[in-house]
């Protein structure tokens, strides 16, 4: 799965997975890192959509992606961005593991730079 920042490209309301919003990866920053790794084959076509299963996107269920999609179709595709992270970086951060890509601390710090826009939910105690 995909991790960075992402435009959606369309919403796709005749999905086979209910309803779906297509996912702008690769990206530049994708791409830029892919061909200094030597990596050419990069795949595509991940989509945020309904349904319980899925290989290589983004499932969140049928409810879920009703109201995501109509919040995106209220707001305009081209005002969405979406941010895929391992974790919530507002409360903590995301464990690198040491045998990682080089440039994988930049794009964790481009997401929790991307997420401290939005403020973190307070947890129930």
């Amino acid at each position: 799965m995909p991790e960075g920042i992402y435009q959606l490209l369309y919403l796709n309301p005749h999905s086979r997975f209910h309803v779906s919003m297509k996912v702008s990866y690769p990206n530049e920053f994708d791409r830029r890192h892919a061909a200094a790794d030597g990596r050419t084959r990069l795949g595509g076509d991940i989509f945020i959509h309904g349904d319980a299963v899925s290989i290589g996107c983004i499932a969140v269920g049928d409810t879920a992606i009703e109201e995501l999609y109509t919040l995106v179709e209220d707001t305009g595709v081209r005002n969405v961005r979406v941010i895929i992270a391992p974790n919530d970086m507002r409360n903590g951060r995301a464990e690198i593991a040491p045998d990682g890509p080089r440039w994988i601390g930049e794009l964790y710090r481009d997401i929790a730079n991307a997420l401290a826009a939005y403020p973190a939910r307070l947890e129930h105690q």
